[in-house]
């Protein structure tokens, strides 16, 4: 019970700031690099020569160097500091396995585990992970992620949200804001959080408190996922 509620309350504050961000000034692409720490420009230059894709990159720091102080040195890059991920093979061999992460705020299921296959909710569809995806980013609706860890082997759990990357090397990380094995979930609490908040979003719709109707859509969404999840245990 405590666990159930603890993921709809989750969903529900994500669900508020969802109804905000329309409101919100998106952050430009280029401040985002003031945001960094400061580097040399000569180890810049080298890995750009190195790497055409930091094209965008070298076009900043040209604006850069005409505006800032000879004092101040230019900025440094996230990519400079991210982990380097492991080269495709050279004859282009496909992996055997994915490589899965599971992060969760107060657990990893799974840490770099070789698994046949992933079965990712997306709000924009269901897609499959099998070694040789095309790399992909993706954001979580509520929804049952399955991951089949071999031919005898597959384990459920139902997201609330997050997202999922699908890297070039077939790495898969997906981080979730919450998720439990479908086998916890109670079909009991399950059926009657979804009348609860089927009867919440009738008044809220009916009463004209766009808050609330969101917040009671969400719950709707979030209960009847975890519904259609029983009925396929």
């Amino acid at each position: 019970m405590q666990a159930l509620r603890r993921l709809t309350q989750l969903q529900l504050a994500a669900g508020a700031r969802l109804c905000l961000g329309d409101a919100v000034k998106p952050l430009a692409a280029s401040s985002s690099a003031q945001l960094f720490q400061t580097g040399s420009a000569p180890r810049f230059e080298e890995e750009t020569k190195a790497n055409p894709s930091l094209a965008s990159q070298e076009a900043f720091l040209k604006k850069w160097n005409e505006v800032a102080p000879s004092t101040m040195d230019p900025p440094s890059f996230a990519s400079e500091f991210a982990a380097k991920s492991k080269e495709p093979a050279a004859d282009g061999a496909v992996p055997e396995k994915v490589t899965f992460n599971f992060f969760l705020p107060h657990e990893k299921p799974y840490s770099g585990a070789e698994v046949d296959m992933v079965l990712v909710p997306a709000v924009s569809g269901d897609f499959g992970v099998m070694p040789g995806h095309v790399p992909t980013a993706a954001q979580l609706r509520p929804g049952v992620l399955t991951v089949q860890e071999d031919e005898g082997t597959t384990k459920k759990f139902f997201v609330s949200s997050g997202f999922a990357f699908v890297h070039a090397d077939s790495t898969t990380d997906v981080c979730a804001v919450e998720a439990f094995p479908v086998e916890d979930l109670d079909p009991a609490t399950v059926e009657a959080g979804l009348a609860d908040y089927t009867a919440k979003l009738a008044t809220a719709t009916s009463g004209g408190d766009d808050y609330e109707a969101a917040a009671a859509q969400i719950g709707v969404e979030v209960y009847s996922a975890m519904n259609a999840a029983l009925a396929e245990k």
